[in-house]
């Protein structure tokens, strides 16, 4: 079964905002960034319960080649991600993705 991975508001907003800045002339890997977001949303729609809980119900998928992660509930056969999260933040900014 293939899920439908969804990003919500915020998640958009923070991968555009991580895009733009690996997009910039001096660093050149916003592809790069893409590629490997791409490639986990893969992961997240053949076995969204392939990662660990984070808290509740809230689970994490750590990328690869950069330091963010997809924090995302599944919901039926859709996987919403709430956040893509940079990991140098503070981790108390995203307690409330849950609402």
């Amino acid at each position: 079964m293939a899920y439908l991975v969804v990003l919500k508001p915020l998640a958009q907003t923070e991968v555009s905002e991580a895009f733009a800045w690996y997009a910039q002339p001096h660093i050149k890997m916003g592809d790069a960034f893409l590629t490997e977001l791409e490639h986990t949303s893969g992961f997240l729609a053949s076995n969204p319960y392939l990662y660990a809980k984070a808290e509740g119900d809230l689970r994490c998928a750590h990328l690869n080649r950069f330091p963010y992660s997809l924090f995302y509930v599944v919901d039926g056969d859709t996987v919403n991600v709430l956040s893509c999260f940079n990991q140098f933040r503070d981790p108390k900014s995203r307690s409330d993705l849950l609402g």
